[in-house]
């Protein structure tokens, strides 16, 4: 669902109370409680902009969580930069008509009025406010002790992302860039300086796969641009009626 002005009235009016919030609660992102994480790798998708004043604080908890020992290995990270606030006065570079149908995907699936940013989804069940990290910790930490519905597997070498499996859905292949900083000059975030991790580069839906053991040989195409030392890949199998993730799995480039 692409999104209307109503839509981004909605986002600008919710950016301007989160900010407000922030002001009060400036630490709210960067707290998050102390949960079990179970062995389950989790999916943990963020719908973000730079052109949206809210956003960097879940942002920053992105980052954090990249970056949480615990949850290494665990919880895997994209970041999706949509292109709804690109007119209202900064383009953001990672920002792309994929990002934005890709969360209007969710909207559909979980009956939302509209899509807003920043919004966090969970192995593609459970939304929240990006910078809730009470509502994401949590939410990780109930995904991560299910049993997997699936397996999955994707390694990287010579520019070939080989994805091997087993379980039904949906297989798609996200490339990611971590690391970046952006010197933001207009928009609601003018003059702020933000470092993104998880940036989405590419995401590509792959086609559905059955429940026998499968094997995907995908040809990676890479922006020269890109840090390749800081760039990764993620495969993961979806339900396409239910948007659940059955199973992710995540390889750098090597």
């Amino acid at each position: 669902m692409m999104p209307s002005a109503r839509t981004i009235a909605t986002a600008s009016v919710a950016a301007a109370l989160f900010a407000a919030a922030l002001i009060v609660y400036p630490m709210r992102a960067a707290a998050p409680p102390p949960v079990r994480i179970g062995d389950t790798p989790v999916l943990v998708e963020l719908f973000t902009s730079h052109g949206c004043s809210s956003c960097p604080p879940a942002d920053q908890l992105l980052s954090y969580m990249k970056n949480d020992p615990p949850l290494r290995g665990r919880v895997i990270l994209l970041a999706y930069h949509v292109d709804y606030w690109d007119r209202l006065g900064w383009k953001d570079p990672f920002s792309s008509k994929a990002a934005t149908l890709r969360q209007g995907e969710y909207v559909r699936a979980f009956k939302l009025e509209s899509s807003y940013t920043p919004q966090v989804v969970v192995d593609g069940t459970k939304y929240m406010v990006g910078s809730d990290s009470g509502a994401v910790y949590r939410s990780v930490a109930e995904e991560s002790g299910r049993k997997p519905a699936a397996r999955i597997r994707v390694s990287v070498k010579n520019n070939v992302a080989e994805i091997t499996g087993e379980g039904k859905g949906d297989l798609q292949l996200a490339i990611y860039e971590d690391a970046i900083t952006t010197n933001i000059t207009r928009g609601e975030n003018a003059g702020r300086t933000i470092t993104n991790d998880a940036i989405v580069r590419q995401f590509t839906r792959l086609g559905p796969v059955d429940a026998k053991p499968f094997t995907k040989r995908v040809p990676l195409t890479l922006d020269p641009s890109w840090n390749r030392a800081h760039s990764g890949v993620v495969a993961f199998l979806q339900d396409p009626a239910t948007k659940r993730i059955h199973a992710v799995s995540q390889s750098p480039l090597q």
